[in-house]
């Protein structure tokens, strides 16, 4: 599986954040320290319509289950839906 980031808008640009991909990858969660977790944090994934992208915002919402130290969101798309690389 490639690497996939988070990216995350502030006023120096656009931040990269690493997925734990292995996780990710056998698990198909999206699994994030909660000590690194912060609003506007988002994924882009390609949608059906060609050359179109859209942003899946990670919210408290959209998180599936949580322990002492991680969240688990739902990762809705295929791998190669998503956008690897920040511009």
């Amino acid at each position: 599986m490639r690497t996939i980031y988070l990216r995350k808008e502030d006023k120096n640009g656009i931040r990269k954040v690493l997925l734990d991909m292995p996780y990710l990858s056998s698990h198909k969660l999206i699994r994030f320290p909660k000590y690194k977790f912060e609003d506007g944090l988002y994924l882009l994934n390609k949608t059906k319509k060609a050359n179109e992208v859209e942003k899946y915002n990670l919210t408290k919402d959209k998180i599936k289950k949580e322990d002492e130290n991680f969240y688990y969101f739902r990762f809705p798309f295929k791998p190669d839906e998503v956008e690897d690389y920040a511009n």
